[in-house]
């Protein structure tokens, strides 16, 4: 399977995840009165997102199509 076939495959749950935590975040944020971007921060939850999406990625790579899951 290649990077992309896997991108493809996951994208749905990618993305939501990746919206719920944003919303979330946004929650906690803004009943804090803090910003809601923090340049510092949030390019470490940039980092971390794409390290998710290369887990998977890998998994698929290496596991074959069922990477792995149930």
């Amino acid at each position: 399977m290649s990077v992309l076939e896997s991108l493809k495959r996951r994208a749905r749950f990618l993305v939501a995840g990746f919206l719920s935590f944003l919303v979330v975040l946004a929650a906690i944020r803004w009943s804090g009165g803090e910003p809601l971007l923090q340049p510092a921060g949030d390019i470490g939850l940039i980092i971390g997102f794409v390290f998710v999406a290369g887990f998977f990625v890998v998994s698929d790579t290496y596991r074959g199509p069922s990477g792995g899951a149930p």
